[in-house]
């Protein structure tokens, strides 16, 4: 079959997204979508690209990113260039609670605070709405696809600031029509942090109410639970069963079920090497909610270390007046005792803690690539105090990898778990800026998923890890024209070598990503990034 196409990659092996068989084909492309699918040989076009031994994937979804604050940025593809050296075409951003709208005059500063590990620098908001967000990202061009979540946080603190009592009627109804009103003007779903101010402060019954408004708008919510740990402070009696990451999980689905809201599990970890025993538990509680009718499910990223604020593991009655409560010596005592507890009950202890960033002081720079066992040892203090110290002068912005995330590297049998069902999304759950050290996850997420677990490991087998890198999260999301290698949707694409394709850590470019498309244009090559016209789409909920 002859025809006008723009480009014609031949003689691939179609890994089309579905999770059915590759097969031979030819995949012809006009204006930036996929026009046909045909036998090998059969399509010709402007331009040819010769795919032979060469597997043909959709572009990869990064379902759990965090590139809000970049994305606006003029040179954002410059640091984004690690997701398109491996594979990701578009990501979804707004997660975890914060996003860059809906914004007020008064939350703008609260939510600048916010997200201060994951910003490349300060930049002025040029919006309030979520409407002339998605409007001016989209004038100023993308160099990967972007789709947008409201965060529940963003919401919160445009209605009530960073107060940790719950909403009154007046507040919480505001608090709805600013989630109705960002869904409607295309945001994909609602966002909630429940580790992180405000998050932190919201209870079950608020969470109920905004998940009706996303149930009622046809959208998802996707939330970073309470505890990923067995014992946590956030749940009492603190040690009586369930673990609080059951616990956590229980909520979440209870909230759900009610609501009617579609739920997505976000980085579905378990953290501690004591908490590790508690996956069968979650998993099972997951499938059971499933089977009952909860639209459910989760994503993962692909190794035993993950990326946060180092406040993400103070209780909330620390981060309510957290500049305050950081410096009383009668909190700090009450701390110490509970931390001394939890590191033990854990099995999660100073080394297990790096700082990437040090949120900005000069002095705290030095630490970065160092473990909290080894900054105490160069401040020749304990390890407790140089925590402490590390939030108190960073004001909580310091950015970390933990480890023991479902395994360390040489016991993984829960990391595995997660990875090989049937209802997890792969993420990067990346925060990739300039400033300080990275998470590995920027740099080899999906080729590690491939190698690894899938090649070497098999826990699935190869069309089943491209379904759940494309397919299943555009699905999940609700991302139109993408995911799979059909005619009409968009031709965003990845040639990779399904023999050699795998990650070097811990920032080393990816093995085996051969092209990356775009809208049919060519944006990797060779595991290099072309230059040339911005290629992504600003991605809006119909």
């Amino acid at each position: 079959m002859q025809g006008d196409f723009d480009l014609v990659i031949s003689s691939g092996s179609v890994v089309d997204g579905t999770g059915r068989p590759r097969f031979e084909a030819d995949v012809g492309v006009r204006d930036g979508r996929i026009a046909a699918v045909a036998l090998p040989g059969a399509l010709s076009g402007r331009r040819t690209i010769d795919a032979k031994g060469r597997a043909v994937a959709p572009g990869f979804v990064d379902i759990h990113s965090h590139a809000d604050w970049v994305l606006p940025l003029p040179d954002h593809e410059e640091i984004l260039a690690p997701m398109l050296r491996q594979g990701v075409t578009t990501l979804v951003v707004g997660n975890c609670g914060h996003s860059l709208a809906p914004l007020t005059d008064a939350s703008e500063r609260l939510v600048e605070g916010s997200s201060e590990i994951l910003r490349d620098r300060t930049f002025p908001y040029a919006w309030r709405s979520t409407a002339e967000m998605l409007d001016t990202l989209e004038a100023g061009g993308l160099a990967l696809n972007a789709a947008f979540l409201a965060g529940h946080g963003t919401v919160r603190q445009a209605v009530m600031g960073n107060e940790a009592a719950a909403p009154d009627r007046t507040q919480l109804e505001e608090m709805r029509r600013l989630t109705r009103q960002s869904l409607r003007e295309g945001a994909f779903g609602l966002s909630a942090g429940l580790a992180y101010t405000p998050g932190v402060f919201a209870k079950a019954d608020e969470l109920t109410a905004l998940c009706g408004v996303v149930a009622e708008e046809g959208a998802i919510f996707t939330v970073h639970g309470r505890a990923y740990t067995w014992i946590s402070p956030f749940y009492k009696p603190m040690l009586l069963p369930p673990a609080h990451n059951v616990r956590s999980v229980d909520e979440l689905l209870s909230v759900a079920r009610q609501s009617g809201a579609k739920l997505q599990l976000s980085h579905q970890i378990f953290i501690g090497r004591r908490t590790w025993r508690t996956h069968r538990t979650v998993l099972a509680h997951i499938d059971e909610a499933a089977s009952s009718g909860v639209d459910v499910a989760f994503d993962a990223f692909p190794y035993t270390a993950g990326n946060t604020t180092i406040n993400a593991i103070l209780p909330a009655w620390v981060l309510d007046r957290f500049r305050e409560r950081i410096r009383d010596p009668k909190i700090i005592k009450r701390l110490r005792r509970e931390f001394t507890m939890f590191r033990f009950a854990l099995g999660l202890d100073w080394p297990d803690i790096t700082v990437l960033w040090g949120g900005g002081p000069a002095e705290l720079g030095a630490f970065e690539g160092m473990n909290l066992a080894q900054i105490a040892e160069r401040m020749g203090v304990e390890p407790f105090d140089a925590y402490v110290h590390v939030a108190r002068e960073s004001d909580g912005h310091a950015r970390v990898l933990i480890g023991t995330y479902s395994g360390d590297g040489e016991h993984e049998e829960p990391l595995r778990a997660v990875l090989s069902h049937r209802l997890c999304a792969f993420e990067t759950d990346t925060i990739l800026v300039r400033r300080g050290r990275h998470n590995p996850a920027s740099f080899g997420t999906f080729p590690r998923v491939l190698g690894r677990y899938q090649r070497e490991l098999g826990l699935f087998s190869l069309e089943e890890a491209v379904r759940r890198m494309t397919s299943f999260p555009a699905e999940r999301i609700g991302l139109p024209g993408i995911g799979r290698i059909v005619p009409g949707n968009a031709a965003d694409l990845v040639l990779f070598d399904a023999a050699t394709v795998g990650d070097s850590e811990p920032e080393g470019a990816p093995r085996g990503i051969d092209k990356v498309l775009i809208s049919g244009q060519v944006v990797v090559d060779g595991g290099e990034v072309v230059g040339g016209p911005r290629r992504g789409r600003l991605l809006r909920r119909r």
